[in-house]
Order: structure tokens, then sequence, then C-alpha cells
């Protein structure tokens, strides 16, 4: 084999696990505080160290893994200062991407928009009971129902940030959809939250739109929270990895999210 086509390959390689580990830290089945030795990984995803090193070097660059000199990799933890950093940009980018997005949208992006709708409406609850199929299908449908509603917007680069973000929030949202899966009244919430987002977006009020989807990405904030509250911050059952918060960084569960 050519080096040329030695390098196609391995650059195939690279970026097939990359996409693969990437998966598997963004749904939790890699845990937070994981270490991730090379030796157990190239035989988990059966590829070489080479394309390892390159697929890691990447993820590190997102944030999504550590390195941490003689220990090598680990699963980034996750904090509720990073938490809180991540929503209040995603809140800020998403509510921008709606607004413009509702001036500039028309037939295609309301068609859109119903029927993502309906594919969330109609997904199984996700099962807190250790399988992985249900949550991954309605996080799949939960993110198009979002990103169909600012896909007007007008702006590629606003659109990526957007779904960087919420794909990084996604660590804590599993934990959150998990932990409620047998509520009805948090589902009864949350089904209720996005159905007021569409019926305000289709109507094209910018105001009360915009004051919807605050209040939703909001409310999943509060309620991660409340649950890091009851379990002091952490520990007990918090996500596997989650590191205790310096005193006074989380507010109390009432607390409104800074704007």
């Amino acid at each position: 084999m050519s080096d040329q086509a030695e390098l196609s390959v391995s650059k195939t390689l690279g970026e097939d696990v990359y996409r693969r580990l990437r998966s598997d830290l963004l749904s939790g089945r890699l845990k937070p505080g994981q270490r991730l030795p090379f030796r157990n990984l190239s035989a988990t995803y059966s590829v070489g160290i080479a394309p390892l090193r390159e697929a890691m070097s990447r993820l590190a660059s997102e944030q999504l893994v550590d390195f941490e000199g003689q220990r090598g990799f680990t699963v980034a933890a996750v904090e509720a200062g990073d938490l809180l950093e991540l929503a209040k940009l995603r809140v800020q980018l998403y509510v921008d991407a709606l607004e413009r997005a509702i001036r500039r949208g028309d037939d295609a992006w309301e068609c859109e928009m119903l029927v993502a709708f309906h594919m969330l409406e109609k997904c199984p609850r996700p099962k807190n009971d250790g399988s992985d199929g249900d949550y991954d299908e309605w996080e799949r449908r939960h993110e198009r129902f979002h990103n169909s509603l600012i896909s007007a917007c007008g702006s590629r680069w606003l659109i990526k940030f957007c779904q960087t973000l919420s794909e990084q929030y996604g660590r804590y949202r599993r934990y959150v959809t998990l932990e409620m899966s047998a509520s009805e009244a948090y589902w009864t919430r949350v089904q209720a939250d996005h159905k007021k987002l569409l019926d305000q977006t289709l109507a094209r009020n910018v105001e009360a739109a915009v004051e919807a989807a605050r209040e939703h990405l909001e409310a999943n904030i509060q309620q991660l929270l409340a649950l890091y509250d009851e379990r002091s911050l952490g520990e007990a059952s918090a996500p596997p990895g989650a590191k205790k918060a310096v005193k006074g960084a989380a507010p109390k569960r009432a607390a409104k999210m800074p704007a």
C-alpha cells in the first residue's frame, strides 16, 4: 500500500473512532472521570493507537476529555459551575437564533417544526433501566425539534454554536431525563413547554416565543440543580464523576438562572 493510501485509511479510521467516541461521551456511556487507556480503547473500538491519538486530541480540544500527564486521558468531569456557564450561553444564543428564525422563516420551516414536534410527541419515553436505545432515540428527536425552531435564522455559525452547546449540555440533560423518567408531572411540564414554544413560534409572536424558550430551557437547569441540591451536590446519586461545587456556585432550586 502506498504512503498516500495508508494516510487516507488512517484518516478514515481516525474520523470513525472520533465520531464513535464522541457519541459515547455525549450520551454518558463513557462516565465522567473514567480513565481512557489506549489499550482498552483499542480493544473496544477495534482500532490502532494512531487513529485513537488523533481522535483523543480532537476530543480534548472540545473539552470532552482531559489529559493529565502520566495518567493519560480521562472523561471530562461534570461540574455545577460548568453547567451554569453552558446554560447561560445556550439560552442567550438560542433566543437570538429563535428571534431571527421567526422573522425569516417560510412555509417549509413551519412544516419541519410541525413534523419534528409530531415525531417527538410520538417517541416513547426514555426508561431508567440501564439501556440506551430509548433515550438515544428520544434525544435525536428532541434535538431535531429544537434545531427546527432555529433552522431559519440565516446564520450557519449561530446554528452550529447552538448545536455545540446543546450537545455539551446533553451530558447533563441525560441525567435529568432518566432520573425523572417515571415522573408524570415532569413529562407533563416538558410536553406543555414544547407545545407552547411551538405555538408561539408558529404564531410569529417573538416576545412570547422567546419567553417560552427561556422558561423551558431554564426549568431544566433548575430541575438538575434541585436534584444536585437534594443529594449534597455531587454526592450519592449525582452523575458519576461529578465534582462538588464550591459553596455558593450553584443557586438554590428556586433561584432564577442568570439571563
